[in-house]
C-alpha cells in the first residue's frame, strides 16, 4: 500500500515522567472489561499441563545446527515442543525518534509495564541500561538474547546507540516455557503489552506444519479474545534462508504462534536512515514470510532486524549487535509503549489491542513491489510518528473509535468531503479462537466472526484490500486487489482521491456472531490539507450510567440527551451471549427489572444512533 497519507507534526506535547507502572484505576478499568474468570481457568489448566510435561521430558535439547531448544509444552500428539530464540538506527527506521522526549510529543514510555517472555532465560537486571526497571518473575538463567531484546525495548541510552524505544518503561522478565498460562494471569491483572522474540517448535522441513493454524495459535487467540487490552507482539522467525519449503520460493514458512489471528507478527528489514521509496528498502534475508494456510496476511508489519545494537549480558556495561526478527519485534513493542502512553495522556484510558493493531497498520510506510499488503512484510514498515499524529487528530473521537457490532446489526457513520483528498480507514477486531488444523494443508478460513467494511457515496462503493489465492495456491507474489475479505480480522480501505461529497461508512457482518456480538476498532486518516471531516464527534460514553451495580431487583439506566435522541434499545446478555432481556425506550432515564435474572455477570448493550454502548452488569442476591 503506497503511503498516500501526509500528516502534520503535533503542535503540543503531553508527557508524563513518573516511574510508576499503570495506576490502580487504569488496571481496574482494564480488568472490568477483561474476562478474568476465563483467563484464570485457562491459566490453571495450562499450568497443570506444564507441570506434567516438565516431569516427562528433557528441559533443554540441542538441534543439529547447535541452536538450543527449551521445553515449552506438548503438541496435540503428546510430543514435546521446544522454544528457541528467534538501537538507535532501529528507532530512525520506524519513526520512533520523532516522538521521543525532546520532540513535540515528548514520549518515553513512562507508566507502561511490558511483559517480556524469552526462550532461554531472563534479562540482566543489573545492566546499566536496565537497572531499576527489570523485574524477574521467576528464577532463570540470564541470557544474552533476553538482555538484548530488553535493551531494545527500554534501554536508558547510557550508550546513545543503545537507547531503547521506550526508555522510561519497565519490564517483567520470564522464560517462555509456560507463557500462555502466565500471559493469562498477566492480562487478568490488567497487563496491556508483551514481547515474544522466540519461536515454538521446529517444523524442520515438514511442509504441512508451515502456515498451519495449530493448537498453540488457537490457545493464543483464546487468551487474546478474553483479554481485549493485551497487545502481543511476536517475531515472524528467521527460517527463509534455511532451505525449507523451497517449492514456495521462501513463502509459507510461518509456524505455531506466528499464525495466530490476534497477535501482531513482526517481520524484518535493514536500516532505513531516510525512507524514500518502497524499492529502496532492503529485506532482512532470513525474515520468514507468510501467508498462513488459509491465506491470511502475515506477518502484520516490519521493523529493523539487521545489526541492532543493544545491551548484552557479559557484564553490566556490555553491548552487542544482533540480527533477526527477534530484534525487530521489541522495536514494535517499544513503539506501542510510547503510543499507549500518548493515547492515555490524551484520553485518560489505554487502547484496546484491536485499536493498537488498526492504528499501526493504517500508518505504515509502503514496502514491496505492489501497492497494498503482501506476504513479505504485511502492511509495511512501522511508522510510529504517523501513528502518533493520528492520535493527536483524535479530538472527540474524530479518528479513532472503539465500537461493538451486534448480531444482525450494522454500524454506519457519515463522512463529508469538502475537497478531493486521499483517505484511509481500517477496522480490526480480536476474533474468537478458531478450531486447530491437524495434519494437512487446509485452506478453510479460521476466521470466526467475519466483519465487513465499505465506504459508499457518489455512486461508488469502496472495498478493502484482499489477497486471493489462485487455483494452485502459489501466487504468493501477486498484487493485492480490492474486494470481499473473509479471511483476515483486519480490513483496510485506501482511496487515492476521494471526491467531494457525502459518504457513508458501513460495518456489517456475515453469518452468526459468537456471543451475538463483536467488539471492533475503527481508525481513519486523511490527506493534508485536512479537507475530509471526521467520523463525527463521539458521544460521551462516560455519561451512560447504569446503577446500582451490583444490582439486586432493579437497575437504573440514564443516557445523555445526545445519545437518547430518537430512542434506543436495551439488550442484556449473559457471558455465553444468550439474551435475557430486550426492550426499546424513549425515556432519558428508565428502570430495568432484574428480579428474574440469576446471580452472575451480564453485558448490557445500549443501541442508539447507530452506535452500541456496553456496560457490565453484576446481579448479586
Amino acid at each position: 500500500m503506497r503511503n498516500f497519507l501526509i500528516v502534520v507534526m503535533a503542535m503540543a506535547c503531553l508527557g508524563r515522567h513518573s516511574l510508576s507502572a499503570q495506576s490502580t484505576a487504569d488496571r481496574a478499568n482494564i480488568k472490568a472489561k477483561t474476562n478474568v474468570e476465563a483467563l484464570k481457568v485457562m491459566a490453571k489448566r495450562l499450568e497443570a499441563q506444564a507441570a506434567e510435561t516438565a516431569e516427562r521430558f528433557d528441559s533443554v535439547i540441542v538441534y543439529q545446527n547447535g541452536q538450543r531448544g527449551f521445553l515449552s509444552g506438548i503438541d496435540q500428539d503428546g510430543n514435546p515442543v521446544y522454544d528457541h530464540d528467534d538501537n538507535f538506527s532501529a528507532a530512525i527506521t520506524s519513526g520512533i525518534d520523532k516522538i521521543w522526549r525532546g520532540s513535540s510529543f515528548d514520549l518515553s514510555g513512562c507508566d507502561i509495564e511490558i511483559g517480556h517472555w524469552e526462550a532461554g532465560g531472563v534479562a540482566l537486571a543489573g545492566h546499566r541500561e536496565l537497572v531499576g526497571r527489570v523485574t524477574h518473575a521467576e528464577s532463570a538463567d540470564v541470557t544474552s538474547h533476553a538482555t538484548h531484546t530488553a535493551g531494545t525495548m527500554i534501554g536508558t541510552g547510557v550508550s546513545n546507540g543503545a537507547r531503547g524505544m521506550a526508555p522510561c518503561a519497565t519490564i517483567v522478565s520470564r522464560r517462555s516455557n509456560n507463557d500462555i498460562a502466565e500471559m493469562s494471569l498477566f492480562a487478568a491483572e490488567g497487563g496491556i503489552l508483551s514481547n515474544h522474540s522466540y519461536s515454538r517448535g521446529n517444523p524442520d522441513g515438514n511442509i504441512t506444519e508451515y502456515g498451519q493454524y495449530n493448537q498453540d495459535a488457537s490457545e493464543l487467540d483464546e487468551l487474546l479474545f478474553n483479554a481485549p487490552y493485551l497487545t502481543m507482539n511476536k517475531s515472524a522467525s528467521n527460517t527463509r534462508d534455511d532451505g525449507v519449503n523451497q517449492d514456495d520460493q521462501g513463502y509459507d514458512i510461518l509456524f505455531t504462534l506466528a499464525t495466530a489471528k490476534n497477535a501482531i507478527v513482526v517481520g524484518g528489514v535493514d536500516d532505513v536512515p531516510n525512507y524514500t521509496t518502497p524499492e529502496a528498502v532492503r529485506f532482512y534475508a532470513s525474515s520468514s514470510w507468510g501467508p498462513t494456510d488459509d491465506w491470511r496476511i502475515k506477518p502484520d508489519l516490519s521493523a529493523n532486524a539487521v545489526e541492532v545494537f543493544s545491551a548484552d549480558n557479559d557484564a553490566n556495561d556490555a553491548y552487542d549487535t544482533k540480527s533477526g526478527t527477534s530484534m525487530s519485534t521489541p522495536v514494535v513493542t517499544g513503539a506501542v509503549a510510547l503510543l499507549q502512553e500518548y493515547y492515555h495522556n490524551q484520553n485518560g484510558v489505554y487502547m484496546k489491542s484491536a485499536t493498537v493493531k488498526a492504528l499501526l497498520l493504517i500508518t505504515t510506510r509502503e514496502l514491496g513491489e505492489h501497492d497494498g499488503p503482501d506476504f513479505q512484510n504485511g502492511w509495511g514498515l512501522l511508522n510510529a510518528e504517523k501513528a502518533a499524529n493520528v492520535i493527536k487528530e483524535n479530538t472527540d473521537g474524530a479518528a479513532i473509535r472503539e465500537l461493538t457490532l451486534l448480531q444482525a446489526g450494522t454500524y454506519t457513520s457519515t463522512i463529508q468531503v469538502n475537497e478531493a483528498s486521499s483517505f484511509s480507514l481500517t477496522i480490526a477486531w480480536t476474533d474468537p479462537a478458531g478450531i486447530p488444523i491437524v495434519g494437512t494443508d487446509n485452506q478453510f478460513p479460521v476466521l470466526i466472526n467475519d466483519l465487513d467494511v465499505r465506504i459508499s457515496g457518489n455512486g461508488e462503493t469502496y472495498e478493502p484490500w484482499v489477497l486471493t489465492p489462485n487455483s494452485t495456491s502459489d501466487n504468493f507474489t501477486a498484487a493485492a486487489s480490492k474486494g470481499d475479505n473473509f479471511r483476515d480480522n483486519v480490513e483496510r480501505i485506501d482511496i487515492d482521491q476521494l471526491p467531494t461529497g457525502t459518504y457513508t461508512v458501513t460495518v456489517s457482518h456475515k453469518g452468526t456472531l459468537v456471543n451475538s456480538m463483536q467488539d471492533f476498532s475503527m481508525v481513519m486518516s486523511t490527506g493534508e490539507p485536512r479537507v475530509v471531516t471526521s467520523l463525527g464527534k463521539a458521544p460521551d460514553i462516560a455519561a451512560v450510567l447504569l446503577y446500582p451495580n451490583p444490582s439486586d431487583q432493579t437497575v437504573r439506566l440514564s443516557l445523555p440527551d445526545q445519545i437518547n435522541a430518537g430512542g434506543y434499545q436495551v439488550t442484556i446478555v449473559d457471558l455465553q451471549g444468550r439474551r435475557v432481556y430486550q426492550r426499546s425506550f424513549n425515556e432519558k432515564e428508565m428502570v430495568i427489572n432484574t428480579a428474574k435474572m440469576k446471580s452472575g455477570v451480564y453485558m448490557t448493550l445500549i443501541q442508539a444512533g447507530g452506535l452500541t454502548f456496553k456496560r457490565r452488569l453484576i446481579i448479586e442476591r
